[in-house]
């Protein structure tokens, strides 16, 4: 990890990880992020495959092809210069206002401790136990083989650590996975808020599965007046909403279960 930069603005970058056929979701991802983070003070990067989002508030970072999921991010990370990133997806929808003192606080916070990464993001059901710090009310650790200590929910990352957990042909379900197992490896702490509600970039999480739109976020950007193109991509009718929720259950406790198991694998071949 490097140690000779600061936590200056410079230094920090807000990155949104797409691809071209998520193109109609950029206008209401962007629409809401400038409604509800007003004062950015940091550069935004877009990564996608060909396309360009017309807005020069926003940097896009053209990777080509779309290959993998794991091998275009490490493209895009080359090219962006800053230490910090903010990592986020194409179809978290801001629905609040974003408290940039607490970034800046959080990602002090994080580089005083030389952490990986710092999870903004709580999804109490899916990440693992929180260690609590002993220097910060709002913010614990993540333990080498907690469930989904590295996730792609809304998080500050050291740019040349997510760099050396990431491995060329995974899926970004796969570098969760993964990526947890490898973390272990790594000898810096992994931080994350305690709870939710203290994270400062509200946001509508995981507007669209299985490349359709949930109907809750349908909703919210009708009620937010931003316009939702259903001749892309349409919605998940009310059955494919219920059948979802059960499949998600059985994933998150499927998914605890492999996180367990591969983390003692890892850790009984290294005995």
């Amino acid at each position: 990890m490097s140690t000779n930069q600061g936590t200056g603005n410079e230094n920090i970058a807000v990155l949104i990880i797409s691809c071209d056929k998520y193109c109609d979701l950029w206008k209401p991802f962007f629409t809401l992020f400038f409604r509800y983070w007003t004062d950015c003070p940091f550069q935004l990067y877009l990564v996608t495959n060909h396309l360009c989002y017309n807005d020069r508030r926003v940097t896009c970072i053209t990777v080509g092809d779309d290959h993998d999921w794991s091998s275009s991010l490490r493209k895009a990370l080359k090219i962006i210069p800053s230490r910090f990133l903010i990592i986020l997806l194409e179809d978290y929808l801001l629905n609040a206002a974003v408290d940039t003192h607490r970034i800046l606080e959080y990602v002090k916070y994080m580089g005083s401790k030389h952490a990986t990464c710092l999870q903004l993001f709580r999804f109490s059901p899916i990440i693992g136990p929180v260690r609590p710090s002993d220097d910060h009310p709002d913010i614990g650790y993540l333990d080498r083989g907690t469930p989904y200590r590295v996730s792609l929910q809304a998080a500050i990352w050291d740019k040349q650590d997510i760099d050396r957990l990431l491995q060329d042909g995974e899926s970004a379900w796969q570098f969760e996975m993964e990526g947890t197992v490898r973390s272990a490896l790594l000898d810096t702490p992994f931080l994350s808020l305690i709870s939710w509600k203290k994270c400062p970039i509200p946001y509508f999480t995981t507007a669209v599965i299985g490349g359709k739109w949930q109907r809750e976020a349908v909703k919210f950007c009708k009620r937010e007046n931003v316009t939702v193109d259903l001749s892309v991509r349409g919605q998940r009718t009310l059955l494919e909403s219920m059948y979802t929720r059960i499949l998600i259950r059985s994933l998150i406790s499927y998914r605890w279960t492999v996180h367990r198991v591969a983390f003692l694998k890892r850790w009984i071949y290294r005995i």
